[in-house]
């Protein structure tokens, strides 16, 4: 028997067979997973851009505010990622948790600020929520000690044996 030749059955076969279905099971994974950190990168410019955007329109964007941004933005072009310690993040993330955290606060700055301005109309239309409402008839559900007090005396129960009583009826009961 020749080196060339494929027999099923023959164990080290099967094993070449297992080895290149798991290599391509893998390539599939790491294409996968590279096209997702491609995604989470481009998700994370347009947050960055779309909070810097938002402060600069209502004049609250800090110079630091400012850099971070553009060095994030210009990290994640460069290397696909702001951060190089792995251990700061995801595998598969494009900002650190302490970016990602960064980035949250200046979104809820903008959101907050936003929410301010007295220009801005769409806030002017909405009435706050609130889940306190007025509750001006409320009554407490109290109780009065005098409500329990009986005008008849209550007679305790004999001291007699317990009557039993058989009750028929149910299934049986025809």
């Amino acid at each position: 028997m020749s080196g060339d030749d494929h027999n099923p059955d023959d164990p080290k076969y099967q094993w070449q067979q297992e080895q290149l279905a798991k290599d391509a099971e893998r390539e599939r994974h790491k294409q996968k997973m590279e096209k997702a950190r491609i995604r989470k990168a481009r998700a994370a410019q347009r947050k960055l851009k779309k909070a810097k955007q938002e402060l600069e329109k209502l004049g609250e964007i800090t110079e630091w505010e400012d850099k971070f941004v553009d060095s994030v933005d210009e990290r994640i072009d460069k290397y696909g990622a702001a951060f190089q310690d792995r251990e700061k993040g995801g595998m598969s993330e494009a900002l650190s948790n302490k970016q990602k955290q960064v980035l949250a606060q200046m979104r809820r700055k903008a959101r907050d600020k936003g929410k301010q301005a007295p220009n801005n109309a769409k806030s002017s239309k909405l009435k706050p929520r609130s889940s306190f409402k007025n509750k001006s008839g409320f009554k407490p559900r109290v109780r009065h000690i005098e409500d329990d007090i009986f005008d008849e005396p209550v007679q305790p129960p004999s001291k007699g044996k317990p009557a039993l009583k058989v009750i028929k009826g149910g299934k049986d009961a025809d």
